[in-house]
Formats: structure tokens, C-alpha cells, sequence
């Protein structure tokens, strides 16, 4: 019985795994021309189709749904509302969490909150205590980083997760979509944070302003002690692990020891999202 117990922790410490983010601001792989243009309504179809796999813990079915709805979005042939785009980047933090990318998991959930304020997961999704709330507490209590200026089309105009903006994001991704004079969907892309859509322009930067080295710095802080956290937490995690697998421990206390290497392993790995977020946020302010 004591065997079967200790199973569980090795899955927390699997997921405290390096997290990659990139180091530079880069440009989007253009999307495959589509024949058929796709509605809002059938991109809302795909993600509540993979909304219904998730909290059904169907991984293949979510997988598929969530390809299919990747696919549409490079499809669009009318604009999305900004609720239509917080959805998307809600079913891209579940899928982020799958893969065991806290760090893209915390972008995408700033996204949700960028588009949605306020918003609130469902128990059907994340029940109290499943590692994606606190994904989401982390989004919502990040600095905002300040983003690219964003030069105007010549003809027409363009949305930003729905809404027009004067900014892109530099932090969380969005999906970019760019209208003709007539208003039908001229590009549409879903963009992943640091990189930019190839028809997006943006001007020339002139001297740095004096609010980019605080935010500079205040962004540097803030990653700094989130990864003492972090190593603090693992630490934790690590020696609770111990105790769990050590044969000479009790059985009584093996159920304690699993939640309190869970618990420390998941905050180890949302604080380490945190860190390298806000050191590539750093790096990207410094940079512009």
C-alpha cells in the first residue's frame, strides 16, 4: 500500500523542469493560405469543444480540438470581439498547462485578463486548488510591461484581441488581425509573446524615455526575488520528497507529505514563471 502512496509527488517534481523563453523579439512564421474562411462562431464551436475534453480529461480529444481552433484562427474571415479572444487564450493556458509551460501558461492568462478584467475560471476547468488558479493569481498580480508602438495601416485598420490598440503587447500573446477599407479580414494571426505578425509595422523608437529604466529596474527586482522564491519553494518540494520516499517514514504522515510536495512544487513553478517573465520583460524594455 505504502508503494502505491508514493506515486503521486514524482509527478509535482516532474513538472519543475527549466522553462525556455526567448531572448529576443522575433517575427511570426506566416500563416498558410486558407481557402475557406472561417466565422467567429465556429472558432467559439473549437474552443468549447476543447473546454468540454479538458474538464472531461480527454488529452487526445482536447489536443485535437485545440489544433482545430489554432487552425481557424489563421482562418477568420470577420473580427473577433474581445471576449471571443480572452476564450482563445483561456483554452491556450490549458494547453500550456498540459505541456507543462507554467511560464506560457501565466503569458496567456495575462491575455485572458488583458481582454476579459475580472475574469474568474470555472470549477468545471480548475477546481479550488488546481495549479491553473494559481496561474491565473499570478497573471493578474504581474507589472504591466509596456509594449511596442503600433504605426497605423495606410488603408483600412487593425485589431489586437479585438480591440484597437496603440501598443503591442510585449508580455502575453494576442491575436492580430488586420481589416481592408471594406472591412473584411485581411490577415488574422495568433502571436506568441516577443514576436510580431509580418505585416505589422512599428516606428522607429526615438531616445528612451525615463520611465523605461524604472520599469527596467522594477521589472529586474521583481524577477530576482520571484526566483529566490522559486529556489526557496523547490528546495522545499525536494526535502518533503525525501521525507515522502524515505522507508522509515510513517504511513500516516504520507498523505501531509503529498500535498506539501505538490503544493510546494507547483508554487516553485508559477514563481519561476515569474521570474523569467519579468527578467525577458526587463531585457525587452532595456532593448527598445
Amino acid at each position: 500500500m505504502k508503494n502505491l502512496i508514493r506515486v503521486a509527488p514524482r509527478a509535482a517534481l516532474a513538472l519543475l523542469l527549466p522553462i525556455a523563453v526567448a531572448g529576443a523579439p522575433g517575427r511570426a512564421a506566416a500563416a498558410e493560405p486558407c481557402e475557406l474562411r472561417a466565422s467567429a462562431r465556429e472558432l467559439g464551436q473549437a474552443v468549447a469543444a476543447a473546454d468540454a475534453a479538458f474538464a472531461d480529461m480527454d488529452e487526445e480529444a482536447f489536443r485535437a480540438r485545440r489544433a482545430e481552433a489554432a487552425r481557424l484562427v489563421g482562418c477568420l474571415g470577420e473580427g473577433l470581439t474581445p471576449g471571443q479572444a480572452a476564450a482563445w487564450h483561456r483554452l491556450e493556458a490549458l494547453g500550456a498547462f498540459l505541456d507543462r509551460d507554467p511560464a506560457a501558461a501565466v503569458a496567456a492568462f495575462k491575455a485572458v485578463l488583458a481582454a476579459a478584467p475580472g475574469y474568474a475560471l470555472p470549477e468545471s476547468l480548475a477546481p479550488d486548488g488546481h495549479p491553473l488558479r494559481t496561474y491565473l493569481q499570478i497573471a493578474a498580480g504581474t507589472p504591466k510591461t509596456p509594449g511596442l508602438p503600433l504605426a497605423p495601416v495606410k488603408e483600412g485598420w487593425q485589431q489586437l484581441d479585438g480591440e484597437a490598440r496603440a501598443e503591442v503587447p510585449a508580455d502575453r500573446p494576442f491575436i492580430y488581425q488586420r481589416f481592408d477599407p471594406s472591412g473584411a479580414v485581411a490577415t488574422s494571426f495568433a502571436v506568441r509573446p516577443g514576436q510580431l505578425p509580418p505585416e505589422l509595422s512599428t516606428p522607429a523608437r526615438s531616445a528612451p524615455k525615463a520611465r523605461d529604466s524604472r520599469v527596467q529596474v522594477q521589472l529586474a527586482v521583481t524577477s530576482g526575488l520571484a526566483a529566490v522564491a522559486s529556489g526557496a519553494f523547490y528546495a522545499a518540494a525536494r526535502h518533503s520528497s525525501a521525507t515522502f520516499w524515505d522507508p522509515s517514514t510513517p504511513n500516516a504522515e504520507l498523505e501531509d507529505l503529498q500535498r506539501a510536495t505538490n503544493a510546494r512544487g507547483w508554487t516553485s513553478a508559477g514563481l519561476g514563471a515569474v521570474a523569467l517573465g519579468t527578467g525577458a520583460a526587463a531585457f525587452l524594455v532595456g532593448a527598445w
